[in-house]
């Protein structure tokens, strides 16, 4: 059975609340999607191939079966801990634009995904077969309500509805891929247009060292003595108070080619009574707090929900402990890491916020032109 039926089987499960089955090669029932062959869906006994391409693409490229089952059964896993058990079992991981839009696919919440390509040869058959259910089902409906006189007169008055899906994308999909040459063009013509090179090297000199601010509290898991180890090495350790530096800066190396050298070394601070000048503030990257609101009484807003409407907040701990609630409340980015030697899971961990620190540096004025 092709990729493409399974994709399909695979919706009408989830959106009917179905289970999945997992198979392994001797055709034994297992939990275990790294070692699995074959899936069945919901009340279905039919085995689809879990290496069998479907029509969902990323990257312009048709995704297994397998891919696309452990993504729908890591629904409720963070996207960081989601692209880590896929690297862990060599699972293609999608980004959060492909996945989200897939599981609320999946979910029948949305009736098309951008990311999922007709079928060519069996797209019309499979779309006719679709329709015949909710067809019949709708005619059915509108006989009923017309053997009710007090039906009828409410009929008269009836209007069709349309979500906003249809509204949005109409009867069928447009291909805008011809704008991507016309991006292309307008954005070489923006490049070329550089500022003078004596306005770039006054703009690039005004600038000064990007700052992380990190909690002061012993209880914190990520502090000054240990920053350094898991930010440059993606190697976390727990801080050893001792260890802290006692000029109370560390100072970050980010190699990037996309930075000015002033935004590939960050400054990393615990103690804001360094800050002499309000334009310090200005420079402030990320904030780490453990959850505790005194940490913010000598900040410029010393409010947490102000404070992290202004700057991107993160939140460290430990895998399989409770996050305090005000944590959520404050819109601060939870990071967590496991305990002991399971170490393979910080490099991905790291790629994935110094991916978001570069989209702040460079909304700073950080970014090479």
């Amino acid at each position: 059975m092709s990729g493409v039926a399974a994709l399909q089987a695979l919706r009408r499960a989830a959106i009917a609340g179905g289970s999945i089955k997992l198979f392994d090669k001797d055709g034994t029932e297992t939990e275990l999607v790294q070692d699995a062959t074959q899936v069945s869906f919901g009340d279905d006994e039919k085995k689809y191939e879990l290496d069998s391409k479907t029509n969902f693409y990323n990257d312009d490229e048709p995704q297994d079966l397998k891919s696309v089952v452990f993504c729908w059964m890591e629904e409720q896993t963070p996207d960081v801990d989601y692209k880590s058990k896929a690297s862990e079992y060599n699972i293609p991981a999608f980004a959060y634009l492909q996945r989200y839009d897939l599981i609320t696919w999946l979910k029948g919440t949305i009736d098309t995904c951008q990311f999922v390509k007709e079928d060519k040869d069996g797209a019309n058959a499979q779309a006719d077969q679709s329709k015949v259910g909710p067809d019949i089902d709708a005619v059915e409906s509108k006989k009923r309500k017309l053997d009710d006189p007090q039906m009828d007169r409410i009929n008269q008055f009836e209007k069709e509805s349309v979500d906003h899906n249809a509204v949005l994308r109409g009867s069928k999909n447009i291909d805008f891929s011809y704008l991507i040459s016309d991006a292309k063009k307008f954005m070489h013509e923006l490049k070329r247009a550089k500022p003078s090179t004596k306005e770039s090297k006054k703009e690039s000199g005004s600038k000064k060292q990007p700052i992380i601010i990190v909690s002061p509290a012993t209880t914190a898991l990520l502090s000054l003595p240990n920053i350094k180890e898991f930010l440059e090495n993606s190697h976390y350790t727990e801080p050893v108070p001792s260890n802290r530096p006692q000029s109370g800066v560390v100072v970050l190396n980010h190699p990037s080619d996309r930075l000015i050298k002033t935004g590939q070394k960050i400054m990393v601070v615990d103690n804001v009574d360094l800050f002499t000048n309000p334009d310090y503030w200005n420079r402030v990257i990320a904030i780490f707090t453990t959850g505790q609101s005194w940490q913010f009484s000598k900040y410029k807003f010393s409010k947490p929900e102000v404070l992290f409407q202004k700057y991107q907040g993160y939140y460290l701990g430990y895998n399989g402990e409770a996050t305090p609630q005000q944590i959520k409340d404050w819109n601060v980015h939870e990071i967590k890491v496991d305990r002991g030697e399971k170490r393979f899971k910080d490099k991905v961990i790291v790629r994935d916020f110094w991916t978001e620190i570069d989209k702040i540096l460079i909304n700073k004025g950080y970014g090479k032109s």
